[in-house]
This record gives C-alpha cells, structure tokens and sequence, in this order.
C-alpha cells in the first residue's frame, strides 16, 4: 500500500511517524514546502519518500492524507484533483469540515471522507510529532450521502491503525460542536489572558499565577497563525458559539451583581457536575476515583509517582499537577478507575512514603 501525506505538521508528523510502527510494509510519501519539515520528517523516518511536490506524492497512492491547516485544504483538493489516482480514497484532518467536505468532494466525489482526530497540542510542527498522539482518541469522520461506503471503511481502518477511535458525525453538527468544545475555548483562553495582563503588574502575574489560571489558560500558548486558520474556516459556528458563551457569561454577571448568591451556586454546581461526567468512561468497571498526593515541588517526582502506578499495571485516566505559588511543594493529583485499583495504588503510594488523600468523584451527587 502507498499512502500519501500532504503537510508534515504535528498531526501529519504524527500520522506518518506511526504508519511506519504500525504498517512498516506500507510505502509512505511525504510532502511539505516547508524545508524544515522535510528535513524533520527525514531525519525521524517518518516517511520512506520524500516528494518534490504535493503532485508527485499522490500519484500512485491508494489513500492520500491531507494533513494542512484547514483553509488550505480546499485549494489543495482543486490543486491535487488531478494527479490523485482515480480509485484512490482521500481524506482530511482538518478542524472545520463543511467547506472542506464540499470541496473534497467536488474534486474526488465519493472517494472523499473528511476526518478530524481530537488530539493534538498547544506545541506544533514536526518537531511536536510523535506517534503515540491519536491513542484512544476519538477521530471524527464526516461521511454524507455521496460518500463511498467502500471509501469509508478504508479511512476508519488506518485511523484504528493509528490508534484512534473512528465515530461518525455529518459535517454540519462537527462543525457546531467543535466550535464549542475546542474552538470557542481557544479564543476563552486567550481572552483569560489579555485580561489578566491588562491589569497591570505582568511581572507579579507570572509569579503568583496559580493552578487555576495555568489549566485555563494552557491552550492559549498554542500557534496563533493556525488559529486564525481554524476560525476563519468554522466562522458561522464559531460565531453562534461565541453568542452563546456572552450568553452564559452575562447569566453570570447579573447573578453577582444582584447578589444571587444561591443561584450562582446552582449554576457552579451543574457546570461541576458537567466538568465531572467528562472523566467517565463508559468502558469503566466503577466510578473514578481521585487520589491527591503532596509532594516536593522537583524533578522527577511525577516520574516516580507514575513508575509505581505502571509497575502495579494501574491505568492513570487522568493527572493533574498543582503547583505551588509559595515555592517547594506542589500537589499531584491522579484519577484511576474505581475502588481496586484506587486502594492498590494508594497502598503502594503510602508505602514509598507519600501522604495520599483519596475522594470519589461522585458524579450522580456531585
């Protein structure tokens, strides 16, 4: 099999670094006019040809892979039409799937799924690839009516070799939930952090910003020029989103301003109870459970910690690291699925010496 990469990014870097662990037969071509990513991708082994042009990588290729910023991808559908081979299945990951699906399949017809992988990072570039970035990340695919369902299974076949998970969504409403899960947040985030510096005081911020400030505002360290990107390509979306967000937000400016203090209460609480249900899986043999751990704020600590939950095979579904504003000590905080493996790790833990707090997240009473 010949599969073809266009755009050797933190997504299509990652792609084609775990084609090659996960199809080592597969010829796997690459293209990116950016130099430094052909020489990233080379130096890595992620592909075992590099093409002069995005044409000449797609030719013979039984999938190609669009792996661009997402308001390139059209064009690249209408520059590629006619070098991609006429059996030849094509798919994308791009962030915004309604002008990008129309476009593939104004180019390719039925042989065009459009796809996009919920992983990725605030870092990017082939540098930030690494192939283990889609496991047990669900991968939307954006089939319609015109959709080939022998070009479907091709496309949910090398995402489960990726790792991945493949689900189903019509472009439409990916495009509406995107914006509210990861586009809206994005631009919330950097909002968070226009504001914060606009008070004055940067130096003082840097230094006293706590845990809270750093989980909200981490994606807003993300590429600017992407971004801009992604909301151009989701506009209509994103707007309605961003009327929605105000929406909330003024709830909740009338709520302190009238001293509502039992319904802003209400409405913490089901924000709560929604954040919550987040860290449920339903593959899950119990409820999770939270295990908050004090320890010195140094190098290597998280590191020991994880080596005794990997050497008991405790699955971590979830970290979260607390640092301390008044220096030398921190709180790391682990969650793992239900009551057993909770009591196990905890054993381990307090044997090493740790002092470990244990709460349920309860999310049917929280």
């Amino acid at each position: 099999m010949r599969i073809a990469i266009i755009g050797m990014g933190l997504i299509g870097g990652s792609v084609a670094l775990r084609l090659r662990d996960a199809m080592p037969d597969a010829d796997v071509a690459g293209f990116d006019p950016d130099a430094g990513a052909a020489r990233a991708a080379t130096d890595r082994g992620a592909v075992t040809e590099w093409a002069s042009s995005a044409a000449a990588a797609v030719r013979g290729a039984d999938v190609v892979v669009l792996a661009l910023p997402v308001d390139r991808i059209p064009a690249a559908c209408r520059d590629v039409a006619a070098a991609v081979e006429p059996d030849a299945v094509v798919t994308d990951v791009g962030s915004a799937k309604a002008d990008v699906v129309a476009a593939g399949e104004g180019a390719f017809g039925g042989r065009f799924v459009g796809g996009h992988p919920m992983a990725g990072s605030e870092r990017h570039g082939m540098d930030a690839a690494h192939a283990g970035l889609f496991d047990d990340a669900w991968w939307i695919l954006t089939p319609t009516p015109t959709t080939s369902s022998a070009a479907y299974a091709t496309v949910a076949q090398l995402v489960s070799a990726l790792g991945a998970r493949p689900v189903a969504v019509a472009p439409e409403v990916h495009d509406g939930l995107v914006a509210r899960l990861s586009h809206v947040p994005q631009l919330a985030a950097s909002a968070v952090v226009a504001a914060a510096a606009a008070g004055g005081g940067r130096g003082e911020l840097l230094h006293l910003a706590g845990a809270g400030f750093r989980d909200v505002t981490r994606i807003a360290a993300s590429n600017p020029d992407t971004w801009v990107g992604i909301v151009r390509a989701n506009r209509p979306a994103v707007l309605e989103a961003l009327r929605r967000f105000r929406d909330r937000l003024d709830d909740v400016d009338r709520m302190v301003a009238g001293g509502r203090w039992d319904e802003l209460g209400g409405w913490l609480a089901a924000a709560r109870r929604a954040r919550l249900e987040l860290l449920v899986k339903p593959a899950w043999g119990g409820q999770p459970v939270t295990l908050g751990l004090p320890v010195p704020d140094r190098p290597g600590v998280l590191a020991d910690v994880a080596g005794v939950a990997a050497s008991l095979g405790v699955n971590l579904e979830d970290v979260r690291i607390v640092h301390s504003t008044e220096g030398g000590r921190g709180r790391i905080e682990l969650v793992v699925d239900g009551d057993a493996s909770a009591d196990l790790l905890a054993k381990a833990l307090r044997d090493a010496g740790h002092l470990v707090e244990r709460s349920a997240v309860d999310v049917a009473s929280s």
